[in-house]
C-alpha cells in the first residue's frame, strides 16, 4: 500500500497556496478600502498625502509581521513533522535491531537496491564495503532454491500472491550458506497500477531451520525405531484411547491399527477383570510416574487371554504436562508356561535332591552301624582268638609276631570305628547337635594338630532329625575345607540359636582363594553341597574369602524343636 503523511500536517503545496492567496486578499482589501476611507475622512489633498505614506508604511510593516506569522507557524509544523518521523524512524531502528532484521528497499523502475547495515552483517560484509545490487541477490541465492525464490517474488509483484514471504538459502561471504525469510510490501505504484518500489525485511532463520531439521530426522528415527520394534507399542492419551500403535502390537493382537485409533483400551484389549489394577496404573501415569510397570492378562481380537508384561511412560509437553502415554506390551504367555515347567522342575529336582541325601544318611548309618556291629565285632572276637593263642607256650618268634598281628587288629578296629563315626555320628543321633560338634570339633584338633574352637553348642536343645543333620554336614565340610586347602592354624566354629533360627559360622585364618574363580572340583562340590542343603532345608548360605585373608562361612537355617517319638 502506497504511504500517506501524517494526519493533521497540511500538505506543502497547500499550505503555500493558503499564504499566497490569503496575502493577495488581504492586500487588495486594503489597498482599495484605505484610499475610500481616506477620501472620506480627510477633504486636505496634502493631508491625504501625507496619510498615504503612513497608510504604505503600515502596510509594509503589517504585511512584513503577517509573513513573518504565516512562515513561523509553517516552519513551526515542519519542524514538528521531522521531530515525528525522527522519533518513528529511531523506533523503527530499535525495532528492526530487537528483531535481528535487515532492511531492503528494492526501486523497480531503476533496479536500484538499498539496504541497511544490519543486511551487510547477516551476510557476514562489512558495511562500508557492501553494496547490493539485483544481480547480487540472484548470484547469492542457493542453486536449489534459485528459481523458487524468484518465481514467489516475481509472483508477488505481478499480483498473483497477497502476500510477499519467502524462504531460502544465500551464499554467506565465507562462501557458507545460511537460511533466510525474506518478506516485503509494495509501497508505490505508477498510475497504471504497476509497482515501483517495494520495502521489506530478511530474518536469520538458520538456527530455526537446522532445529525444525533435527526435529524431523529425529521424530522419523523414532517412527522407524517404533515400526522395527519387536516389542509391541501404542501411544495413548491420558484416557487410555489408542492414538498410535507399532505393527509389533498389531501381531501381538490381532487388530489392525484403523481398528483400534480412536478407541479405549477399555473397549478393546483389556478384560473387565483387569479394568481395576489397569486404572490403578493410569491414575499413577497422569500424576507423572516414570515407567509404570505392571503384568495383567488382555484379550486379543479372536477373544484368547494372554497374558502380557506392560512397561509404560508419560509423555510430557514443553510446561512438564502429561499429555500421552506410552505403553509396551511384552507376551508373556509362554514365557509364564515354560517358567512354571521350570519351576516345576526346580521343585522336583530339590524334592530328588532332599531324597537322595536322605538316602545318603540314611545309608551311611546302615553302613556305619554294620562297620561298628558287624565288622568291629568280628574283628574283636578275631582279636580275642589271638590273644587266647598267645596265651600258649609259644616259641619266641612266634610270640613276637603274634604281638603284631594284636596290634594290626587293634588299629584296624580304631580305624573301622573311626570311619563309622564319619560316616555317621552316632551321638548325633543319640545326644543331639550340640554334642556330635564337640566329639567332631576335639577330634579334629587332636587329629591335625589345628585348634578348632567350637563356642555357643553347649545347651542346645534337640532339633528335628533333618535340621541336626544339615548344620552338622555343613560344619564338617567347612572345617574339611579349611584343613584340606587352606592350611590354617586356628578355626573357630561359633553356633547361636534364637527365636527359630540357627545360625552357623566357621571362620579360619588360613590362605583364602578368590571366590570367582574356578575351585578344584572336590572344593566346588563341597561348596556346592553345603548351599544346597542350607537352601533345601529352607535357610541360606553366604561364603567370604580372599587370598591371605582366611574363608568365613555363615548358614542360617530355620530350625523346629524335635518331637519325642
Amino acid at each position: 500500500m502506497p504511504h500517506s503523511p501524517p494526519p493533521n500536517v497540511p500538505r506543502p503545496g497547500r499550505l503555500a497556496l493558503g499564504i499566497a492567496l490569503l496575502y493577495a486578499a488581504l492586500a487588495t482589501a486594503w489597498i482599495i478600502y484605505s484610499d475610500r476611507l481616506l477620501a472620506v475622512w480627510v477633504q486636505d489633498p496634502a493631508r491625504i498625502t501625507e496619510l498615504q505614506t503612513w497608510k504604505g508604511l503600515f502596510f509594509v510593516l503589517s504585511t512584513a509581521a503577517l509573513v513573518w506569522l504565516m512562515i513561523r507557524i509553517g516552519f513551526s509544523s515542519l519542524w514538528g513533522l521531522q521531530q515525528r518521523l525522527a522519533e518513528r524512524e529511531a523506533a523503527f531502528r530499535v525495532a528492526l535491531h530487537a528483531t535481528r532484521l535487515g532492511l531492503w528497499d528494492y526501486r523497480i523502475d531503476s533496479g536500484e537496491v538499498a539496504t541497511d547495515e544490519a543486511v551487510a552483517r547477516m551476510l557476514g560484509y562489512s558495511p562500508e564495503g557492501f553494496h547490493e545490487t539485483v544481480e547480487a541477490w540472484v548470484g547469492r541465492l542457493h542453486p536449489d532454491d534459485h528459481d523458487e525464490a524468484r518465481s514467489r517474488f516475481r509472483n508477488y509483484l505481478d499480483g498473483l500472491r497477497r502476500d510477499y514471504i519467502s524462504e531460502y538459502r544465500m551464499r554467506m561471504a565465507d562462501g557458507s550458506y545460511r537460511w533466510f525469510r525474506a518478506s516485503g510490501e509494495v509501497v508505490a505504484r505508477d498510475p497504471n497500477g504497476r509497482p515501483t518500489r517495494v520495502i521489506g525485511t530478511y530474518l536469520d532463520i538458520h538456527e530455526q531451520v537446522e532445529a525444525y531439521r533435527k526435529l524431523a530426522e529425529s521424530e522419523a528415527r523414532a517412527r522407524l525405531y517404533l515400526e522395527r520394534m519387536p516389542i509391541g507399542c501404542i501411544v495413548t492419551d491420558t484416557d487410555w484411547r489408542i492414538v498410535d500403535c507399532n505393527p509389533a502390537f498389531e501381531q501381538i493382537f490381532g487388530f489392525q491399527a484403523a481398528e483400534l485409533i480412536g478407541r479405549s483400551t477399555f473397549d478393546t484389549i483389556i478384560p473387565e477383570t483387569e479394568r481395576g489394577q489397569t486404572e490403578m496404573v493410569l491414575a499413577r501415569l497422569r500424576n507423572g510416574t516414570f515407567d509404570a510397570h505392571n503384568v495383567n492378562e488382555n484379550r486379543t481380537r479372536d477373544g484368547r487371554r494372554i497374558l502380557c508384561e506392560w512397561f509404560n511412560t508419560p509423555i510430557r509437553d514443553a510446561d512438564g504436562k502429561v499429555v500421552q502415554l506410552l505403553a509396551m506390551a511384552i507376551d508373556i504367555t509362554a514365557r509364564q508356561a515354560t517358567d512354571k515347567a521350570l519351576a516345576d522342575s526346580h521343585r522336583h529336582l530339590s524334592d530328588l535332591s532332599a531324597r537322595l541325601m536322605q538316602i545318603q544318611e540314611e545309608e551311611r548309618g546302615r553302613l556305619a552301624r554294620e562297620l561298628h556291629d558287624e565288622i568291629g565285632q568280628q574283628l574283636t572276637a578275631a582279636k580275642f582268638n589271638l590273644h587266647a593263642i598267645g596265651q600258649d607256650a609259644l616259641q619266641e618268634a612266634s610270640r613276637l609276631r603274634l604281638d603284631e598281628c594284636m596290634q594290626i587288629m587293634d588299629q584296624t578296629i580304631g580305624r573301622i570305628r573311626d570311619r563309622a563315626l564319619d560316616l555317621r555320628p552316632s551321638m548325633l543321633d543319640d545326644l543331639g547337635l550340640g554334642p556330635a560338634l564337640a566329639w567332631y570339633c576335639q577330634g579334629q584338633a587332636e587329629r591335625t594338630g589345628v585348634a578348632v574352637d567350637l563356642c555357643g553348642a553347649d545347651g542346645l536343645p534337640r532339633f528335628a532329625e533333618p535340621a541336626e543333620t544339615a548344620a552338622f554336614r555343613i560344619v564338617q565340610e567347612s572345617v574339611n575345607n579349611a584343613l584340606r586347602h587352606g592350611g590354617p592354624t586356628r578355626i573357630e566354629v561359633r553356633v547361636e540359636h534364637s527365636d527359630g533360627l540357627l545360625e552357623l559360622r566357621v571362620n579360619d585364618d588360613g590362605c583364602g582363594f578368590d571366590p570367582g574363580a574356578q575351585p578344584d572340583g572336590r572344593a566346588s562340590l563341597g561348596l556346592v553341597g553345603m548351599r544346597e542343603r542350607a537352601e533345601l532345608a529352607g535357610g541360606r548360605f553366604e561364603l567370604a574369602s580372599a587370598p591371605g585373608e582366611g574363608t568365613r562361612v555363615l548358614a542360617c537355617l530355620p530350625v523346629l524343636p524335635r518331637r519325642e517319638a
